[in-house]
């Protein structure tokens, strides 16, 4: 149990390494939490990654907030709904468990753990976002979907806000993400970079700034060699459309 502004979040769990991400609540990523309380509402929020869903959770607190939850691994798609579950969110949070990538396909999300809370996977790739190959220990077969694919396939309107942090495959994602990154709806995206200055980061900042985005935000203090980027589109509008 962790309590918020917005009133007590409760995880339930059934590994020790998904106890992490509460324990750390406060402190693993500020960041995110302020971008998340500056969300101006009603707007809708995908969380691309979800993970255990601590972030979906945190979002779904607040009143007029859609979200929409990603995630591919099997153990933390079943503790992501079952904290949506126990939350009481259902009706603000959904949550899928599917990848996503730059196209739609069926293929095999490569997995260093099994067990729910685990990093370090990725759809259709072994390597983690350093480049180093990921140990994989499963194969698990998995849907993959494009942002515009998916948004076309169920009739969605883009959301208002974007999370990305999937440890692999963010340039697959920007990629198949065009059309939704130029909607002058999305008004900010955080996603995860490297924090050393790498030709990737470059890459990943160049595809934000031709759709309109500038790098508004970096954090200090990587995790694991990771930090977070925020950025802002340069005319982003106040509200949703």
């Amino acid at each position: 149990r962790v309590e918020t502004q917005y009133g007590p979040l409760v995880f339930v769990t059934t590994h020790p390494q998904a106890l992490q991400y509460p324990r750390e609540f406060a402190t693993g990523e500020p960041e995110t939490l302020a971008w998340i309380d500056a969300f101006e509402t009603p707007c809708r929020f995908w969380d691309i990654g979800a993970n255990i869903g601590v972030f979906s959770i945190y979002a779904g607190l607040r009143a007029g907030i859609e979200v929409r939850a990603f995630e591919p691994a099997a153990a933390s798609y079943g503790a992501l709904c079952r904290n949506i579950e126990a939350n009481q969110l259902g009706n603000r949070v959904q949550a899928y468990c599917v990848a996503i990538s730059n196209r739609t396909e069926l293929g095999r999300l490569n997995l260093s753990g099994t067990n729910a809370g685990s990093a370090f996977n990725a759809f259709e790739s072994t390597e983690d976002y350093f480049g180093n190959e990921i140990a994989v220990i499963f194969r698990q077969g998995m849907v993959g979907f494009s942002i515009d694919g998916f948004r076309r396939l169920f009739g969605l309107p883009a959301p208002n806000y974007l999370k990305i942090d999937v440890d692999s495959i963010e340039e697959r994602i920007l990629a198949g993400a065009s059309e939704t990154l130029r909607d002058p709806s999305l008004r900010s995206v955080l996603m995860e970079l490297e924090e050393a200055d790498t030709a990737r980061n470059e890459r990943l900042i160049a595809a934000l700034k031709a759709a309109g985005f500038f790098l508004s935000l970096r954090s200090k203090g990587g995790r694991g060699g990771g930090v977070n980027g925020i950025f802002t589109r340069a005319t982003a509008r106040t509200t949703p459309t």
